[in-house]
């Protein structure tokens, strides 16, 4: 029996973009004490670099006293960039506003005008400024096209060197054929991939394969069902030595007709056949969030916010690189999963429902305002 080791991940979306950013970044300490302080993901970028990034700050002169701090806070960040990667970050700053050109050279660049309230003899006034920057590294760009004041800068300016400086980055599949959104639905999940990736789609049912130019393999919501072959080239590809990530549903709720429903792809028994059990069923818990509703209060409708525990807010979280930093995620009707494999296959759980918590069957229907949930329906704790 073959033993497939690689993981098979179903908690999200959010997970696999959380997994990105994890590999260069870590939570931020922006205390008053540790202000500057960078993480050590940043610091690995900036002494990683092969080649000299060049970074042009457009800040207008005469700002108001925050956007004015914002300018030497940045400016303060690229002097401790440029020390810590040894002279490999450079930098400048440019007043766009003293002439028309220059003004020109940034909107050319992709920084544009913001309008800022700014106090002039006790009246205020609006003044075109810009507050922006680009980072370049040979013919790659990539612009911030407006640092907000107040707002922490390492995250986005460290992103942009990483974008640069990866030149050959590997490839990653996105499989579609079964209904899955395009790209245009999945626009933030292809932006954080292609920090480190090459995002590319592929039909699993029009190609003979996933080719193992892929290291990783993205699944996301098929909603049509599977045949034997693509199956086989699903095998074939983990085989291989690929990578799977799946973000799938089995069942869906329909707010329009009140209803939930299952969703039949094949996808579950061939998990199931690996040692990953989904129910076709709903997970709900007590600590959940919200939908609104309009009720009628004599001649006024009135739209009040219910608990509808079918949209379960997780925040047990195992200790582990992909779920690290992650403090809460509110599930959008997930179903429960459970390993029924053997020793072949390391199985880890990466997240757990409350203690008050339980399922209810995927043909169900939802009556938001008549419902009365009592403790009878949380009576599974720490679903997976």
């Amino acid at each position: 029996m073959k033993k497939y080791t690689n993981s098979l991940v179903l908690i999200g979306i959010l997970v696999l973009v959380n997994l990105i950013s994890y590999k260069f970044f870590y939570r931020l300490d922006l205390t008053s004490d540790h202000q500057f302080t960078l993480s050590k993901a940043t610091k690995d970028i900036l002494k990683s670099l092969d080649d000299p990034v060049t970074i042009t700050a457009y800040f207008s002169k005469n700002l108001p006293p925050d956007i004015q701090k914002t300018r030497e806070d940045f400016r303060d960040l690229l002097e401790e960039y440029a020390g810590i990667s040894g002279g490999m970050v450079e930098y400048r700053f440019i007043d766009p506003s003293k002439d028309e050109e220059t003004q020109q050279e940034a909107m050319q660049n992709g920084i544009r005008p913001v309008m800022i309230n700014v106090r002039e003899k006790d009246e205020i006034k609006q003044q075109k400024s810009f507050i922006g920057a680009t980072i370049n590294l040979d013919d790659r760009k990539e612009i911030i096209p407006y640092i907000k004041p107040g707002t922490a800068m390492e995250y986005e300016l460290s992103t942009a060197i990483k974008k640069v400086s990866v030149e050959n980055k590997p490839k990653v599949a996105i499989l579609t054929g079964h209904g899955e959104p395009g790209l245009n639905e999945l626009s933030q999940v292809e932006q954080s991939l292609s920090i480190l990736y090459k995002p590319e789609l592929v039909n699993l049912k029009t190609e003979n394969e996933i080719s193992p130019q892929y290291k990783v393999a993205l699944m996301i919501a098929p909603k049509d069902s599977f045949e034997t072959s693509d199956f086989q080239k699903l095998d074939d590809y983990l085989a291989k030595g690929g990578g799977l990530v799946m973000a799938i549903n089995s069942v869906k709720g329909d707010f329009q007709h009140s209803r939930g429903l299952v969703v039949n792809t094949g996808i579950e028994d061939w998990l199931k056949n690996k040692g990953l059990k989904i129910d076709h069923k709903f997970v709900v818990d007590q600590n959940c969030g919200t939908v609104s509703v309009q009720q009628k209060q004599g001649y006024f409708t009135m739209v009040n916010q219910v608990k509808f525990p079918y949209l379960p807010v997780i925040r047990n979280f195992a200790d582990h690189v992909i779920t690290t930093g992650i403090e809460e995620v509110m599930l959008t009707f997930a179903s429960p999963m459970e390993f029924v494999g053997d020793s072949s296959v390391h199985f880890t759980e990466l997240a757990t429902t409350s203690e008050k918590s339980g399922v209810v069957d995927g043909n169900t229907y939802f009556d938001v305002i008549n419902k009365k949930w009592t403790s009878a329906d949380f009576n599974q704790p720490y679903i997976s």
